[in-house]
């Protein structure tokens, strides 16, 4: 089928805005958006102009039929004994649903982030609880914003605009920014804090010694932070936002820990509330479906039959099967057989099954950042079947 000149509107999976009123212009060799968004262009332009040799399915990177993919991809995860199902950043809800059906047959370990790298510690929105809140509520109520250690200019290009930051808007708000980079965030900064993103932690803790003043005797960064409580005592609704620039890497979740339990001491004068920039569109949906599912977000274990909430530092060890979903590979352990289900082709694994893209080829929901669900379209027509179908075929084969 002849592509269309132009798609939209339409809902762009580009980051977690998932910015519902896009049209998609093909009608030259570079594909753009209107309204221009260049991370939005390259999501598109990866997905539309696919080629079109490209294989339904490889194994041992070579092509092979769909079934016998499926067929093998079906008796390694039988024989699995520490299965793992990962990725989740380009899923629906759909999709979603249908692997932790998947999970929960299989006794599977399910993790909706990345199970590569030093391990960020014991969740901290469990722990603690989060107050969080809409764009909507952001842009019309919040005073302050303060955007700690994320480049969003970069990451949700139009993240700014959608707070009210936009050309001639937040005249009367306060823009904060806590980065020791140069990015474009900074630059449009009201007030600009810096140390290095290891003193993250040591920043949080003394921002609530300061807030029940009781500042530590002396610190290089003390001043800094009286500044940013002097601008949050002042304004009657504060929003922090923050993204893995803060909870990646070790001990992450405990400065996210530390974050909330800031938010939560802020609030007895004055309404504060955060929100988690998620860098990839499928990982809010998938994350709040583990939840309605197992009553836990984020990385939880169902090998022993229930759900169990990982808190364990090495929570990967003896993985022997890993299913990739709509996802980035990652650097597993060595003897790990990789299974992987996407869009684009993928010679990091075994076995490679093309899916339907969601947003292009597939309809479906995905969650923006906030949590607001979204339509995903399906403005051109696709050949492959949808993440979630192949899910559902792989747990008819597994309990066969």
């Amino acid at each position: 089928m002849a592509e269309r000149a132009t798609l939209g509107p339409v809902t762009c999976a580009g980051c977690g805005l998932l910015c519902d009123d896009v049209s998609v212009d093909l009608s030259g060799e570079a594909v753009r958006l209107h309204p221009s968004c260049p991370l939005g262009a390259q999501w598109f332009a990866e997905r539309v102009r696919r080629p079109a040799d490209a294989p339904m399915a490889t194994v041992d990177g070579e092509p092979a039929e769909l079934e016998a993919a499926l067929a093998r991809a079906a008796e390694l995860l039988r024989r699995a004994r520490r299965p793992l199902l990962y990725g989740f950043e380009g899923s629906t809800v759909e999709d979603a649903r249908a692997a932790v059906a998947l999970a929960d047959r299989i006794g599977a370990l399910v993790m909706t982030g990345s199970p590569a790298g030093p391990w960020p510690g014991a969740p901290a929105l469990p722990l603690r609880g989060a107050s969080t809140a809409t764009l909507g509520e952001i842009r019309d109520r919040s005073r302050v914003v303060v955007i700690w250690r994320e480049d969003p200019e970069t990451s949700h290009p139009r993240l700014l605009e959608r707070l009210g930051f936009g050309a001639g808007g937040g005249a009367h708000r306060t823009l904060v920014v806590v980065d020791a980079r140069e990015t474009p965030t900074t630059a449009r900064a009201t007030l600009r804090l810096r140390w290095p993103g290891t003193r993250d932690l040591e920043a949080l803790v003394t921002l609530h010694a300061v807030q029940r003043d009781r500042p530590p005797a002396s610190s290089d960064i003390h001043e800094q932070l009286v500044t940013l409580m002097e601008h949050v005592r002042d304004a009657p609704h504060v929003a922090f936002l923050y993204g893995p620039g803060l909870t990646d890497g070790e001990g992450g979740q405990r400065r996210a820990l530390a974050l909330h339990e800031l938010s939560r001491a802020l609030s007895h004068e004055r309404h504060v509330v955060t929100l988690a920039l998620a860098p990839a569109a499928g990982t809010i949906g998938a994350q709040e479906v583990l939840t309605w599912q197992t009553g836990y977000a984020g990385n939880v274990d169902l090998a022993s039959g229930h759900p169990e909430l990982l808190v364990a530092t090495q929570p990967i060890d003896g993985v022997d099967v890993a299913l990739r979903i709509e996802g980035a590979a990652a650097a597993l352990a060595d003897g790990v057989v990789t299974i992987a289900l996407g869009d684009r082709p993928d010679a990091d694994c075994e076995i490679w099954i093309r899916t339907a893209a969601p947003g292009v080829h597939a309809a479906g929901t995905a969650h923006r950042l906030d949590g607001v669900p979204l339509a995903l379209q399906a403005p051109l027509a696709g050949d492959a079947p949808t993440a979630a179908a192949l899910l559902e075929q792989l747990l008819s084969e597994v309990v066969r």
